[in-house]
Formats: C-alpha cells, structure tokens, sequence
C-alpha cells in the first residue's frame, strides 16, 4: 500500500526477523504524539504491508438515536469513554495479507469465494481470524487483535453522529447489493472517513472481539469489552455490512451476531495494532 505522500515528522524503523514498523506523518511535530487520522504501516515478512489509522482517546455516543431511519432494538444509544487510543486498519484485511501469514498452514492459503489479492478476504470465521492474529504476532511482534466492538464503531463514525460515516450517496462510500454485482472488491476504492478508515460500510461484515448482546448498557460506560458467553450469549459481534446487504444493513451502529465457527462469503475482518510507534 502507498503512504499517500506522506513523509517525515515522527518515525521508527524495527527490526523483529524480516518484519518492519514504520509510521510517517506528514509536517508532524517530531515530539508529539499520532493525530487522529494519521497512517502507520506495517511490513509482514513477506514484504506484504498493512496500513492502519490512528484513532485518539474520546468519548462518542454508541449506538442509534431513536429517530435514526431502519435502526434495530439493539442499537440503544448510550455514552463510552475510550481511554487510549489504537491503530486500526485501514481497510479490512486483505488476501494478500491473509496468504502472506498463513501461506505455511496447509488448507489455509485462501477461504475466499471471491479471488483477488486485493480482495477482502473472505469465506472466514471468527476463529479463522484468531489463527490468523496468533500466527502474524508469532512472526511479528505487534500485537495485532481485532477490535473491540466499541473500538471499530468509534473509528467507523469518526465524529460522525449519522448513519453513515460520509455523506453523499451511499454508494460513494460503501459497496453494498446495490452497487457490488453480487462480490466484494478490492479494498480502497471507496471513499475513505475523516480519520481515513476505508471499507467500514460493505463489502465484508467484520468480526469483532465481543461476544454479541442484544441488551445495550444503559448508562455511560468506560473501555467496554464486551459481555462473558452464556447459553444465551454465544454469537461474536459481526460490524459494518456486506456485499449482499441492502444499505440500511450497513449502517455505522448496524449489529450482527454470529456463531463464532461459521463460514461465510459475506465475514471479513480488520485488525487492531497495539503496537505503539516511537515518536
């Protein structure tokens, strides 16, 4: 992936086997710290690279507001506090970056229905996208997960209070049933947010850490990492809407559960690096 021009400011290069970590912003302060929005890129072994986005500490308001169009009764609305910022990828993982990893695991090299380096991958579970965050760290050291819940709605809105992270017509920013032809594409095409995330609406439905509730907290809440499993709670959180989604399923505040072991055309994932760079 291209940097998108950007150059000097704070910068680390280290070296973990034949990985690197570099991270550049444009006519930064060398002694500050990321600003929201600004790109850091991860070199896997294969020379394969991962870029993510720098979303700062906040607080927004999680969930729908009741007078939001086509919003669901599990998307109350209520306050989280996120305390530290994280890098979060700039688009959804793709399968390049999926066979860079796991080239080495036999009947892992690529799940996805639609083939295409620049493709999302897809055709993953859950577990598939733990495999997957195991093995990279393994061979990186950078700390990569998946997002919290209340992490990838954070960097889905941006500041955004609305529906949807962009304005314009949907199709500016999300491929969906209505513009897709019945696949996913290569990620990056579309608009990107204030904070530079690509792909949050459409294309794959993105796995996230949690466990899915139906039941939204309805106070304030600090850090939420989502609830332990139960008999009635043991679908993972699936964010963000698919190729084969109608819009309104794509929504910034839209909730999925799934079992954590299903296999679908439709599931991708994104990542979190925790990894901080040097100033």
């Amino acid at each position: 992936m291209k940097t998108d021009g950007m150059c000097g400011g704070w910068r680390r290069a280290a070296a973990m086997g034949a990985a690197v970590l570099f991270a550049v912003s444009a006519g930064a302060d060398p002694s500050a710290g990321p600003k929201a929005g600004d790109r850091m890129t991860v070199a896997l072994p294969d020379g394969t690279e991962m870029a993510f986005r720098w979303c700062p500490p906040g607080t927004f308001m999680m969930g729908s507001s009741e007078s939001e169009a086509d919003r669901w009764e599990d998307e109350t609305r209520h306050q989280v506090t996120l305390t530290k910022g994280f890098w979060i990828g700039e688009t959804e993982v793709t399968q390049a970056q999926w066979t860079g990893v796991m080239r080495s695991w036999f009947g892992a090299n690529n799940p996805s229905a639609f083939k295409g380096e620049d493709r999302p991958v897809d055709g993953v579970s859950w577990k598939d996208c733990q495999a997957f965050i195991r093995k990279a760290n393994a061979q990186t050291g950078f700390g990569l997960r998946l997002p919290t819940e209340a992490e990838w709605e954070y960097a889905c809105r941006a500041g955004s209070a609305e529906a949807f992270n962009g304005k314009g017509p949907f199709g500016k920013f999300g491929w969906f049933k209505g513009n897709s032809g019945g696949e996913t594409h290569p990620v990056g095409q579309k608009a990107p947010n204030a904070w530079g995330c690509r792909d949050m609406h459409g294309n794959v439905a993105e796995w996230c850490e949690d466990w899915y509730d139906g039941n939204y907290p309805d106070q304030p809440v600090t850090d939420p990492v989502g609830q332990r499993p139960s008999l009635l709670r043991s679908n993972r959180v699936l964010r963000g809407g698919c190729w084969d989604y109608e819009s309104k399923f794509c929504r910034s505040a839209i909730r999925h559960g799934r079992s954590p072991g299903g296999h679908d055309a439709r599931f991708g994932f994104r990542v979190v690096c925790t990894t901080p760079p040097a100033r």
